[in-house]
């Protein structure tokens, strides 16, 4: 039987190393950062170290412009030592044992973070204008790998190290709404009053997915049929702007759904979301959703009807590369039936259905006329069904006569072949 204790222990976990087969099972290289580590799981690798002085430099601007001592950051955080520890799944022994050099890491790469974030929003003019990252320039050529780095599960820094290192750098006075919270929301295009998180991509998962997902209706069976079919029958595909809102709408028969951008850099980012929603504690939004775009993304024309409705917007060399992606990342999902995905595509089968009833039955109500008609018209009484079937047969026996003249045509032409 689990106990609290054990149970409160999986609770402050957020960060987590993913297990091999997933990996394994999955380009590994979508899970691993090309330019910076953020926190413990990748830190020291030869291939990320070049980014180290830079990440030293953040830290030195952000506590010179602040005018507060290294040491007392470094105090305050190591106060809160244990709960930081603790937010990762797994540590190597050398950051457990050595509490003073996790800390120093903590400071550099939330320093990091920081600086680069308030870059971006123009704030810190104290760099060199040829600083080859955070001058304005070096921030536009960095900004795509760098936000594709720090949007990795096994690459995250919990928020608590953003919030002490603001905190210490206002002198304690409370965090003002437009600082780090603020910043980090607009960078990411969410509104700064939704909940932080518990790091960056726990607050990027829960921007696409805030606010309450719709009840639950009755359970219905779910028909798996593509875009370009549905699309035959009538349902239409509509974009909007945001993951909450995926939707059907069964009076004009309209799928609700966000555009997706889908380029070398956000596959990494689909497979640590969807990864993320599988170890944590979180719901399935985005499971659900990629199990929804995977239903109806089949093959390249379905890609082409999204496309031209705005709904994918594709930079990868192929349409089949899409295809390719979705199924990829649908594979191991897990699908929550309280997400707006799963709801949005059950109404959207009730429609289908319901429709699919009615044409059938109009069909059949169409033939059963025809009959009726053609009985009334040529089977009225015995004399009109001798005439039809005479009629039929004479217009045979025409046929047949029609084309034996032509065969003896040709047959008796000179220089024809005899048969």
């Amino acid at each position: 039987m689990c106990s609290d204790e054990e149970e409160a222990i999986w609770k402050r976990q957020s960060i987590y190393k993913l297990h091999s087969f997933i990996k394994d099972r999955n380009d590994q290289n979508k899970f691993e950062p090309l330019l910076v580590s953020i926190g413990p799981y990748h830190h020291g690798k030869k291939q990320l170290m070049p980014m180290e002085v830079h990440k030293r430099r953040a830290l030195r601007h952000f506590t010179e412009r602040s005018r507060v001592p290294a040491q007392e950051y470094k105090t305050a955080l190591m106060v809160e030592v244990k709960k930081l520890q603790e937010s990762y799944d797994q540590m190597d022994e050398e950051y457990l044992n050595n509490p003073n050099k996790f800390i120093e890491m903590m400071m550099v790469d939330g320093c990091f973070i920081l600086e680069f974030m308030d870059l971006l929003a123009g704030a810190p003019k104290d760099y060199a204008p040829n600083d080859p990252v955070f001058s304005y320039y070096g921030c536009i050529i960095h900004y795509t790998c760098v936000m594709r780095d720090m949007l990795l599960l096994e690459n995250q820094l919990p928020y608590l190290v953003l919030e002490k290192l603001v905190f210490v750098s206002q002198l304690g006075d409370p965090v003002p709404q437009n600082s780090v919270h603020a910043v980090l929301s607009q960078m990411m295009m969410f509104g700064a009053d939704m909940d932080p998180g518990r790091h960056m991509l726990d607050m990027y998962m829960t921007g696409l997915f805030k606010g309450p997902a719709a009840p639950e209706k009755e359970a219905d069976p779910i028909i798996h049929l593509s875009a370009s079919k549905l699309h035959q029958a009538g349902i239409q595909f509509k974009k909007i702007h945001s993951f909450v809102n995926i939707s059907f709408d069964p009076k004009r028969g309209t799928l609700n759904l966000p555009a997706i951008n889908i380029n070398e850099y956000s596959i990494s980012t689909f497979m640590n979301l969807k990864a993320f929603e599988l170890r944590g504690t979180t719901n399935r939004d985005f499971n659900s959703y990629i199990r929804l775009m995977d239903s109806l993304v089949k093959s390249v024309e379905d890609v082409k009807l999204l496309v031209l409705q705005r709904i994918i917007m594709n930079f990868l060399e192929s349409d089949e590369a899409v295809v390719k992606l979705l199924k990829d990342l649908a594979r191991d999902t897990v699908v929550d039936k309280n997400c707006n995905s799963y709801i949005a595509q059950k109404a959207m089968t009730k429609h289908y259905g319901e429709n699919m009833k009615h044409w059938r039955y109009g069909l059949k109500l169409r033939a059963i006329g025809w009959i009726s008609n053609l009985r009334q018209t040529y089977f009225s009484n015995p004399w009109s069904i001798i005439s039809v079937i005479a009629a039929a047969c004479l217009l045979v026996l025409t046929v047949l006569q029609t084309i034996y003249t032509v065969k003896s045509f040709y047959q008796g032409r000179p220089g024809s072949k005899a048969t």
